[in-house]
């Protein structure tokens, strides 16, 4: 009984370590999508975390797209309040939250019948480099939200967003009420809350059929 144990625990063991490895092989690729929790701990974050994506395991609050350039990796992304911006893979890591001793980051590939899209969103990403973040969340403006970002980069071949926009809802599920962060970020900015006008959010977009999980970092 005992040496049966013993041989239970070394397969264990070495189950595990081969698992280790195989997530420490994982290679990204141009075009990816990092989906993930942010370790600020912020208000903003709490409120999106509370109004998006509920029924999701990890309601992730933000995305950003992969760029492999002669061998280095960096990531596109649109935050507040640098705006859009291109970073090294590795300050990206930083900044995320951890869990289990893992990054709180799922990786997004687009299905092949998308893959055709990547070269050119990295592309249009880059083309909006230096511009405000988006802190109204609307389309109809030239700022861009990190979801937002992603989802005029990803065009198919008639020019149009892969990814179908939802109807943006600011409201806490557990009172039916208009969030309350969100009320006072738009009495400031002067303009009511877009509580369902069309948008995106990273919790939705990570579920979204143009596109599968291929990789968790936690």
């Amino acid at each position: 009984m005992h040496k049966f144990r013993f041989l239970f625990c070394i397969i264990l063991v070495v189950f595990s370590q081969a698992c280790k490895k195989m997530k420490n092989q994982f290679e990204l690729q141009s075009g990816d999508l990092l989906f993930s929790v942010g370790n600020d701990n912020s208000e903003l974050l709490g409120a999106i975390q509370n109004t998006t994506g509920q029924d999701k395991e990890i309601p992730f609050s933000h995305v950003a797209i992969v760029s492999i350039e002669n061998g280095k990796e960096y990531v596109i992304e649109a935050t507040d309040p640098e705006g859009v911006i291109k970073i090294p893979l590795e300050d990206f890591f930083k900044k995320t939250a951890t869990l289990n001793n893992g990054h709180v980051i799922a990786v997004g590939r687009v299905k092949k019948e998308f893959e055709y899209t990547i070269e050119g969103a990295i592309k249009n990403a880059e083309k909006h480099l230096g511009k405000g973040y988006d802190c109204a969340y609307s389309e109809t403006n030239d700022e861009f939200y990190c979801s937002e970002l992603v989802r005029f980069a990803f065009l198919d071949s008639l020019g149009k967003p892969i990814f179908e926009p939802l109807a943006m809802s600011f409201k806490d599920p557990a009172t039916g009420e208009i969030d309350s962060y969100w009320v006072k970020h738009f009495e400031k900015l002067g303009k009511p809350v877009p509580d369902g006008e069309p948008g995106t959010n990273p919790a939705d977009m990570a579920q979204a059929p143009v596109i599968e999980i291929v990789h968790k970092y936690y």
